[in-house]
């Protein structure tokens, strides 16, 4: 007997037209995802080119500060080393001249070397010429050495000179006598005008705003200059605190003079109490940038324009019904989504914690594969809200949160929030003892944050876990495994909060139990 012939049914132009328009949709979002990939690509290239370009600025400036620093420091040395020998320093004056300067740094950016006594008065200076009766006791630089036993170089902040009248910075190193005591101050000046000249043979004036920071926040020198800004300090600005912490980097923080936020690229010089910075406002990174975006922009929303125009001439004889259909079921899928979400941490809820504890529990049963549970509870969370507010605590159970998502495997773990300040994670595939090292890594991680609480004898912000394992424990529902967890969890509470505490068997408590009493 033959076979009856397949009914092939008739060409329907709307649904040809729905595949066209399909295919048309996904031609404009193939357009503009390679566009903003491409556009994405081009501003990450833009923010890397300028720190790049920035960092090695800073850093050829501050090799270049810290070597010609080094040098002038060379010079102090030998006036020091010079100055505690006898013979020197009774020698003829310009053979005692020439001994202590002749090895002394020259340079147009450098000021004169001298010599001061321990009243502060100048006994010999680098240049022949020297005001009579030049006495430099007041200065910060005398003082310090007068009263600290440091043979360190000491930069000191920007100041006028008496000599030149001019910004410098001043380098000085301590004189002693063979007892140690007090015996004067070795003393040298760079123009701050130096460290401009620097700067602009380096290009720093078409870079963006570079920054020599003397001791205590202090400017030393600015670029583009603007003298009424030479001796300001910005030690109290986050962005200074932030250059502060470490050697050398870059973050984006407020600008330090000025408003806005800059991309700051700085860095440390040598071992001195002088930083170097170039700030950056990302608009002057981004500038070349949005032009091209634009360009393309427009490029791109013409053909994307003209593609839904003619998508829509062809598609416009689809159904209402069809469009509501489509979209009741997106709705229903976001509402889905919703539904097993905790809006709060973004974790699964308790809706989506008990599916998932019977789902991998049945499954534990039917493979024989070890099944552990977590419980975690924020200690002693009702006075953080007390003391805090409300809204501290929902950030306080964010932080828990998100210490959960680093310490598991989204891929196979399943991280709950179950209540309050009650959280949950299901373990498949895991024995007690793996269970015990990622509560261990969750708690560590909550500590970590270092988010204070008050009302807690750790001073910061905790966790106790309680944890259960199957077969382990002879859990004959999902329910069981939650009240042997819930029961570990109780007793780390008991024991001090702030810990891990693992629930075994009631045969194993007895043991323990009996152990413990002979």
């Amino acid at each position: 007997m033959s076979a009856t012939p397949a009914v092939r049914r008739p060409f329907c132009w709307t649904r040809s037209a729905a595949w066209l328009g399909a295919f048309n949709l996904l031609s404009v979002i193939g357009l503009c995802a390679v566009s903003a990939f491409m556009l994405w690509q081009m501003r990450l290239d833009a923010a890397r080119r300028a720190e790049i370009t920035a960092r090695s600025l800073v850093q050829v400036l501050g090799r270049d500060i810290a070597r010609n620093i080094e040098l002038y420091d060379l010079s102090l040395r030998a006036v020091v080393d010079g100055m505690k020998r006898p013979d020197i320093a009774g020698a003829d004056p310009e053979l005692r001249h020439m001994i202590l300067f002749g090895r002394a740094a020259t340079a147009l950016g450098f000021g004169n070397i001298i010599v001061l006594d321990a009243a502060g008065n100048a006994v010999i200076s680098s240049h022949s010429a020297m005001p009579p009766g030049f006495n430099s006791a007041d200065r910060e630089y005398f003082r310090y050495f007068a009263t600290h036993a440091d043979d360190e170089l000491r930069v000191s902040p920007p100041s006028i000179s008496r000599l030149s009248g001019r910004w410098v910075l001043m380098l000085s190193r301590r004189i002693s006598n063979p007892d140690g005591s007090f015996a004067g101050v070795a003393a040298g000046a760079i123009f701050l005008d130096y460290f401009r000249g620097l700067f602009t043979a380096a290009g720093a004036d078409h870079a963006g705003t570079v920054t020599l920071y003397g001791p205590g926040g202090t400017i030393a020198m600015r670029e583009p200059f603007d003298p009424r800004q030479i001796g300001a300090s910005v030690a109290d600005s986050a962005s200074y605190r932030d250059v502060l912490r470490a050697k050398n980097g870059s973050f984006v923080g407020p600008a330090m003079l000025g408003e806005g936020d800059r991309n700051f690229v700085f860095t440390h010089i040598g071992d001195y109490p002088l930083q170097l910075s170039m700030a950056v406002p990302p608009r002057d990174i981004y500038a070349d940038w949005q032009r091209k975006a634009l360009g393309l922009g427009f490029v791109v929303l013409s053909l994307c324009a003209t593609t839904v125009i003619l998508t829509w001439l062809f598609g416009r004889e689809l159904t209402y019904r069809r469009r509501a259909e489509q979209v009741t079921a997106a709705l229903n899928a976001e509402l889905e989504t919703l539904a097993a979400t905790d809006a709060l941490t973004g974790l699964a809820n308790r809706r989506r914690f008990d599916e998932a504890l019977t789902r991998e529990w049945r499954r534990s049963v039917r493979t024989r594969q070890p099944l552990s549970l977590i419980l975690l509870d924020a200690d002693h969370f009702k006075g953080f809200n007390d003391h805090y507010g409300h809204q501290e605590g929902d950030e306080a159970l964010k932080l828990i949160a998100r210490s959960i998502a680093a310490a598991t495997d989204p891929t196979h773990d399943i991280a709950c929030r179950i209540g309050g300040e009650e959280f949950a994670v299901i373990l498949p595939d895991t024995d007690a003892a793996g269970a015990e090292r990622v509560a261990d890594r969750i708690r560590v991680a909550v500590a970590g944050q270092r988010a204070p609480h008050a009302a807690s004898s750790q001073g910061v912000v905790t966790v106790s876990c309680g944890l259960s394992e199957a077969p382990l424990i002879p859990a004959v529902d999902p329910a069981a495994l939650i009240a042997a967890a819930d029961g570990a969890l109780y007793e780390a509470k008991q024991l001090g909060r702030n810990r891990v505490e693992v629930a075994v068997p009631a045969a194993a408590r007895r043991r323990l139990a009996m152990h413990g009493r002979s």
